[in-house]
């Protein structure tokens, strides 16, 4: 493990990692580490599910890895069987290293540039990324200007750590189904009736890889996104993103050492909707010299005992 930095309030501590903007640890009150961890030097399987990292700049999958805009269209390298762009493919944020620009005892700042067509996609693009901790709560705020037009979706990736007994709470009457490269079939799908329907708190199914439908458009201040209770802890999640891409974790890697496995930790990525660029009915993922990308993301836990 290289060099990392730690943030503490009176009840949260938080350790990062400037490789790939990594949350290597947070815990409560001197308690366990909630989300999954271990030393590359033990195991880079996790960091290659992209344990902890900061994905993007245009998260989740893209069809082809194709973005057109203004006429134009782009080309991401794919990174999964040639068939899509996961994360922005093999050069994206998780695979930076960022520059630590300020910290403090409670706070954290780092910033990471891309110039004009790294990964495929146009625009100098100045990304910062502030991490503050009070009291009960993490929050992220993410910022991303450029100097032309182009898209726009960072995620949080950690997996928080669950026991067999959790349950999970999605503030969203709808879902995107996908298809069998786990893409969006552009259908924009009722929870009511099936598996995904979390609109009241239950056991996430196995098979969950999909994109949850907060909202039409991010929003200005965070609203309640998601509330995961474990045994331990209850984790609630507020964030200004229009979707909740929920990962069951079913294929996670086995690393004893750390007690990771499949099932072990879930992932909640605050982000726009998946292939947003490929679907126009979906929220715009697209940002502007004038109207540059920010996020917000809360991370609230308390204790279950």
């Amino acid at each position: 493990m290289g060099k990392t930095y730690t943030i503490r309030s009176n009840r949260l501590t938080a350790i990062w990692d400037p490789d790939g903007a990594r949350l290597r640890s947070l815990s409560l009150d001197g308690g366990p580490n909630m989300v999954l961890d271990v030393d590359d030097a033990v195991s880079g399987s996790l960091r290659d599910a992209y344990g902890g990292m900061i994905v993007g700049p245009l998260a989740n999958r893209v069809r082809g890895g194709t973005v057109p805009l203004n006429g134009a269209t782009y080309q991401m390298p794919c990174n999964e069987d040639g068939i899509t762009a996961l994360h922005s493919g093999p050069h994206g944020l998780d695979r930076a290293s960022w520059t630590v620009a300020a910290q403090d005892r409670s706070a954290l700042h780092f910033t990471h540039q891309l110039p004009d067509g790294y990964g495929g996609l146009p625009g100098h693009r100045d990304i910062d990324l502030w991490c503050d901790v009070m009291n009960d709560t993490l929050t992220l705020r993410i910022t991303l200007t450029t100097d032309v037009p182009t898209p726009a979706s960072i995620a949080h990736h950690p997996y928080w750590r669950v026991t067999p007994d959790h349950l999970l709470q999605i503030n969203a009457a709808h879902y995107l189904p996908t298809d069998d490269t786990n893409l969006p079939t552009g259908q924009i799908a009722p929870v009511a009736d099936t598996p995904f329907d979390h609109r009241m708190p239950r056991a996430i199914d196995t098979a969950t890889d999909h994109n949850f439908c907060i909202a039409t458009a991010r929003r200005d201040r965070p609203h309640a996104v998601a509330m995961l209770i474990t045994r331990d802890h209850i984790l609630h999640i507020a964030s200004t993103e229009p979707g909740l891409q929920a990962y069951s974790g079913a294929f996670l890697p086995h690393i004893p050492a750390a007690n990771i496995a499949p099932l072990a930790g879930i992932a909640l990525e605050p982000q726009g909707w998946p292939d947003a660029v490929n679907n126009p009915e979906f929220p715009s993922v697209i940002c502007t010299p004038d109207h540059p990308y920010s996020q917000t993301t809360e991370y609230k836990v308390q204790s279950a005992t």
